[in-house]
């Protein structure tokens, strides 16, 4: 494994606090989450900040074809003189862009099967790069990825807690989710404030019941979120949704078997798919 370190000294460049670089330093720990992805070939595996390759070793070895995608272009050069002379190009491809404008859709008609994503992902981008990949889930056969404590607690949080939120419902909605392992601090380099957590998200082949419009239930978990401190039929009138009035909402509310005075985290995914299914017949989208 490169040493971060030895490699930071070598570019003459510190971790930019702006892109939020912590780079993995214990070989076994890298190991262990890019075997949890399972490459092999065959597969296409997507890197999420490939950084200074500390997942991109154990993933090259594994015969999938990686696609190590880095913003930061002194690391992307770095990266590909690193493999250039010991990896075949057609499997490893080092492409130096920002993955939230990544053409998903492209590389799944390219190489005609679903993706696998793998990545550490910086704080300040965690929930844009979720929401990106939920929108693009068809693409996808699974992901394993590194968050920040916070973020990750609000993926997995179950009905009921104060951090389920739109995040949570759309990852559930989408996939099976379940949290892989803990990563101290003293794993990175620069060393960060807070505990990470490698969660593993087993996209679903087929939707779940009744079915929805992924958009459209997007919309109608925004709304029910948007004052999450109100009721659940307070929220949604006072939300920029379309077309609600009050009789509307108690009637959906009643058709949809839900208590109109619980809160919005208290629902369960199912409760929110029935919502979605009852608004969409009363706006005339089915």
């Amino acid at each position: 494994m490169i040493s971060p370190q030895q490699a930071l000294k070598t570019l003459g460049r510190r971790p930019s606090k702006s892109l939020g670089q912590h780079f993995l330093i214990h070989q076994a720990t890298a190991e262990k989450i890019a075997a949890a992805i399972n490459p092999k070939p065959g597969d296409v595996v997507v890197e999420i900040g490939a950084g200074l390759g500390a997942l991109t070793v154990p993933l090259s070895r594994s015969g999938a074809r990686v696609i190590a995608v880095e913003i930061d272009p002194a690391l992307a050069a770095f990266l590909w003189r690193e493999f250039q002379t010991k990896i075949r190009e057609e499997t490893l491809r080092v492409e130096c862009i920002d993955i939230l404008q990544l053409d998903f859709s492209g590389l799944h008609n390219r190489f005609q099967t679903k993706l696998k994503i793998i990545g550490n992902l910086p704080y300040n981008i965690s929930s844009p790069v979720m929401f990106k990949l939920m929108g693009v889930a068809h693409f996808i056969q699974e992901a394993v990825l590194m968050l920040q404590d916070e973020v990750a607690e609000r993926v997995l949080a179950a009905p009921g807690s104060r951090n389920n939120g739109i995040l949570s419902v759309m990852v559930g909605y989408h996939t099976e989710c379940k949290r892989f392992m803990r990563v101290k601090p003293s794993q990175f380099h620069p060393t960060p404030k807070v505990d990470s957590q490698v969660i593993s998200l087993q996209f679903r082949a087929c939707p779940l019941t009744p079915k929805v419009e992924p958009h459209y239930l997007l919309e109608v978990v925004k709304a029910a979120f948007s004052h999450r401190r109100k009721t659940l039929r307070n929220s949604l009138l006072a939300s920029n949704f379309p077309n609600l009035t009050s009789d509307t909402v108690r009637a959906v509310l009643a058709e949809a078997a839900i208590e109109p005075r619980l809160r919005p985290e208290n629902l369960e995914l199912q409760d929110f798919l029935r919502l979605t299914h009852t608004l969409a017949k009363a706006s005339g989208k089915r």
